[in-house]
């Protein structure tokens, strides 16, 4: 189904609704429309990548980790992490 198929839809769909539905449709198109400025904002709270950077760059980290779960959380990562294939 094309774009203009599918609008054209959906354009008959509403107007054949009566009004305590096109209520709902109205909320449900806010709510799509508030998500995805939501999403947005979330993206643009990332900080840039850096660039040029090594893996030595992660030593000023080393003996930094504080708690009591080191190896819990190792081993979450070991259990859910994807294989590589190269």
């Amino acid at each position: 189904m094309t774009y203009s198929e599918l609008r054209e839809k959906v354009e008959q769909q509403i107007a054949q609704l009566p009004l305590e539905r096109l209520f709902l449709v109205s909320s449900f198109i806010d709510s799509i429309e508030s998500k995805e400025d939501a999403s947005n904002k979330q993206f643009r709270r990332i900080p840039p990548l850096k660039r040029n950077k090594k893996a030595s760059d992660l030593l000023r980290y080393t003996g930094t980790w504080q708690g009591d779960d080191l190896a819990e959380c190792l081993d979450f990562v070991r259990e859910t992490r994807s294989k590589t294939e190269f």
